[in-house]
């Protein structure tokens, strides 16, 4: 039964059973609106000179129903030549049409065209000369393939298979019900009295990266151009045709999925090829034209002085089929995938046969690509095949076997296939079957190694019964609904905060430069110098994972800088990645960090944007921290990229989790950043870890608040923390709360001395406070300051 669908139904449903096609296109001569109709085959019935064009000739052609006259510049045929012709109204394969014309005084009714014309190949020398047995009259496109549908596919790694035209056939055929016809592999009689042992001595000295080897050997071959339809073949599949003995080699390729090589037996040195490992410092030079050293792990076939060929990659100069070559060795092999991929990308050299082999090619294709070739290079070249053939096969193939539970089918498909179809399927796919109780024992073709447990088998009965068929169902089970835990939502409330007074979330990469350390003159000591190295970074830029946020917020705020954009507010939720000593993996942790240059309200005409500084970010960092319902205090810092009487540390329950502070105008500088900027970074488990719990409800309105202002002189090293700390324990449960609004030094106050003014908050949720509650606690909280700080109160 053949095929009837169109290339486009085609293509959409072997994209259903997971072979994915990129495009239809068509290649040749256009087919619509009868063009082909237009190309028919011509015999040259006379050939005269042109009366008026020494380099013209006139030219009368009979195509069947009639005699053309043509004019023809071309010289390459003779009277009696069989040609290919277009006729009148015909559209060429560049999308010319042709019309009757009259050339020199001469009206000419058609066009005797070349190869290129007919979009076969590039060759334009001179008009297409067809063999003699070419029916005169009949359509061109009956005779050789001058336009064809082509199928772009995009074959995933483990389907190799699918890298051949007759894999791909074979997909059809099981998704369609056509027969699919037996493998072109009928082989040639050998001749002659000689033997290839004779001749040729091969071995294989590595079988672990050449599992099989083959090869024949052809002698009296002629060298010359390929027929018509070999040419077309070779260009429908986007190649270039070489000599009919290298186009049958790529034919048999794209036929069966086996790369070929065929050297020149003369040129092999000593009459011994060796599938060996290269040795060190060995060079070769490709029929590219390339020289190429190659390493100690690289797999090469090599005569008794050289490589001559990089196995499953490409062959060299020194020993490839030319004009006066005459004898051919012949070759195809199965090579370790592995290998061929890391040798590809170490000599930055792919092939359409690498591009095979190191996916894992079928062993068994090695005697049926060898009969295949065999016979057409004998056919078309002329010569015979010499008895005898090399097979190195140092494991042979073991076929494996899986058992196909008919209930398994079932429960996973959720839909009943039932025994006879499911083997029908597996059949029509090269799998061999055999019914047995309950199900199936399968045998696992060569071709097919990716298949390897009971599940495989179900997905390829899944996919050509046809995943569309399949009811979808919903999983059974009890539902549940998705949420957020709580540290999720915490740190969904951090980003909302951050962005809620104006900063901008990004997203930059964990990789950095790798002197961002002396940018940020860290000691040479400094544990966060110690990096993880990228094997294979993107660019230097991007060579170590980073161990501070800093430079990666510093990058983007010198980017933002040289694009006049002069506001620059930012923060990121990321990583960092800490090698520790005694440590062989990096710590992962999570960071909150942010940048703030220039203003975060921006110049309006009601005022002017105020620059952000320290205050700004502790500001920033106190909401983030109401948030989550924690606490942190701030002691002097000491981190080298930050500016020594303008930062802080930030610590959690006693512990340092982050700094604060404004960068340092040296590290400023190293990142190109002329403006002064504040950054903060804290760790984010901490943070959330800081948080006091579950709200709780209090009653803010049935009794009103007091407010006290106080301002008390402390010594210059006095932190407005300590102040706080003592506030508060000496308010006792009516100080709800104490906020410093102004620190000043000055002549006001004595010199080594500085004023704190705080505003508390006094409030009872039983009743309303007296003025004398409230002196009272006034009155424990200055003498608590006098006692713990040697404070004072201001008088003015």
């Amino acid at each position: 039964m053949p095929v009837t669908m169109s290339a486009g139904e085609l293509a959409e449903r072997l994209a259903l059973t997971g072979t994915e096609v990129e495009w239809v296109s068509r290649v040749g001569i256009p087919a619509d609106d009868g063009n082909l109709d237009r190309f028919v085959i011509g015999r040259v019935k006379t050939v005269n000179p042109h009366p008026n064009a020494d380099k013209l000739v006139i030219c009368d052609v009979d195509v069947g129903v009639q005699v053309s006259r043509i004019v023809c510049g071309a010289r390459n045929f003779q009277e009696g030549d069989k040609v290919a012709v277009c006729l009148p109204g015909g559209v060429l394969a560049d999308g010319h049409k042709l019309e009757v014309a009259e050339i020199r005084g001469v009206e000419s009714r058609g066009m005797m065209c070349s190869e290129e014309e007919l979009g076969i190949s590039g060759e334009s020398a001179g008009i297409m000369v067809l063999p003699a047995d070419a029916p005169v009259g009949e359509r061109l496109a009956d005779y050789i393939p001058v336009s064809d549908e082509v199928l772009e596919l995009e074959v995933t790694p483990n389907r190799p298979d699918c890298l051949s035209v007759y894999g791909v056939a074979r997909e059809v055929a099981a998704i369609t019900g056509a027969d699919l016809a037996p493998e072109p592999v009928d082989d040639i009689q050998p001749g002659g009295h000689d033997h290839i042992d004779e001749v040729i001595d091969i071995s294989v000295a590595d079988p672990d990266l050449c599992p099989r080897y083959g090869a024949r050997l052809i002698s009296g071959v002629t060298i010359g151009a390929s027929p018509a339809w070999l040419k077309a073949r070779i260009t429908a599949a986007g190649m270039r045709p070489v000599n009919n003995v290298v186009d049958i080699t790529n034919y048999v390729m794209w036929a069966l999925g086996e790369p070929m090589h065929a050297f020149d037996l003369a040129k092999i040195a000593g009459g011994k090829l060796t599938v060996r490992r290269a040795g060190k410092g060995e060079r070769i030079t490709t029929i590219d034209g390339n020289q190429r050293l190659l390493a100690p792990d690289m797999l090469v076939i090599a005569d008794a002085d050289k490589p001559s060929a990089i196995a499953g990659i490409m062959g060299s100069e020194a020993s490839e089929v030319s004009g006066d070559t005459t004898d051919i060795l012949l070759e195809a092999a199965n090579f370790h995938g592995p290998n061929i991929m890391a040798t590809s990308m170490e000599l930055g050299l792919r092939s359409d046969s690498s591009t095979r082999f190191e996916k894992g090619l079928d062993p068994e294709l090695v005697p049926k690509a060898l009969a295949m070739a065999s016979r057409l290079i004998v056919e078309l070249c002329g010569g015979r095949l010499v008895p005898g053939e090399v097979d190195l096969y140092a494991r042979p193939w073991e076929h494996g076997v899986v058992h196909l539970r008919q209930e398994k089918v079932s429960g996973l498909l959720g839909i009943v296939i039932p025994a006879e179809e499911s083997r029908a399927i597996l059949e029509r796919l090269g799998f061999g079957t055999e019914p047995e109780d309950g199900g199936t024992r399968v045998t696992i073709p060569s071709f097919r190694a990716d298949v390897e447990r009971e599940v495989d088998l179900v997905e390829e009965v899944a996919r050509v019964f046809g995943l569309d068929l399949i009811p979808p169902t919903l999983p059974s089970g009890m539902r549940v609904m998705g949420g957020l835990s709580d540290y999720q939502a915490k740190e969904r409330d951090i980003i909302r905060a951050i962005a809620s007074h104006g900063l901008n979330e990004v997203v930059t990469y964990s990789f950095i430069p790798a002197d961002f350390a002396d940018r940020l003159r860290l000691a040479p000591d400094d544990p966060r110098r110690a990096t993880v190295g990228l094997a294979n970074p993107l660019s230097v830029e991007q060579s170590v994972m980073r161990t501070l946020m800093l430079p990666s917020l510093l990058d983007i705020v010198a980017r933002n800088l040289a694009q006049r954009n002069h506001d620059v507010n930012i923060f990121e939720l990321g990583r960092v990645y800490l090698l520790l000593k005694d440590e062989k993996q990096p710590r992962e942790r999570k960071t909150v960090a942010g940048c703030l240059c220039g203003s975060l309200m921006g110049d309006s005409w009601l005022r002017t944007g105020r620059e952000s500084d320290y205050f700004t970010a502790k500001g920033l960092i106190q909401a983030v921290f109401a948030i989550v319902r924690g606490d942190f205090e701030v002691q002097p810092a000491g981190e080298p990229f930050l500016h020594p009487g303008k930062s802080a540390d930030i610590h959690i329950g006693g512990k340092a989790c982050g700094y604060l502070g404004e960068v340092h105008p040296q590290v400023l500088a190293a990142y190109g950043i002329d403006r002064p900027l504040t950054a903060f970074e804290i760790d984010q488990d901490a943070l959330i870890g800081s948080s006091s719990g579950t709200v709780q409800f209090e009653d803010l309105i049935t009794y009103p608040a007091s407010f006290q202002d106080i301002a008390v002189i402390v010594g210059k090293e006095t932190s407005a923390r300590q102040v706080i700390d003592v506030v508060r324990d000496a308010g006792g449960p009516l100080l709800r709360s104490a906020r410093v609004f102004d620190v000043y030094e000055g002549e006001q106050v004595a010199a080594g001395r500085k004023s704190i003014a705080l505003r508390l908050e006094f409030r009872s949720s039983e009743r309303t406070l007296t003025d004398e509650d409230v002196d009272g606690l006034r009155g424990k909280i200055v003498a608590a300051l006098a006692q713990r700080l040697d404070a004072e109160l201001r008088s003015s």
